[in-house]
């Protein structure tokens, strides 16, 4: 069975809203992480920054 895509403009914009709360929630909690002296990956924080960057280009050239 194929996935359908969301061909809806407002749809879409809405589940990229939602991934980048989504990706900040989980900055801000790796940030809190490192202000108190627990193990993370730093690669990760440049990962999440990195694609929340990615979905906003790619959301502004959609529109």
């Amino acid at each position: 069975m194929k996935k359908r895509k969301k061909s809806n403009k407002i749809l879409h914009t809405n589940t990229q809203e939602e991934i980048i709360v989504n990706l900040k929630k989980e900055l801000v909690l790796m940030n809190i992480k490192r202000k108190t002296k627990q193990d993370i990956k730093p690669h990760l924080i440049k990962q999440i920054k990195n694609k929340i960057s990615k979905i906003l280009t790619l959301g502004a050239t959609r529109i």
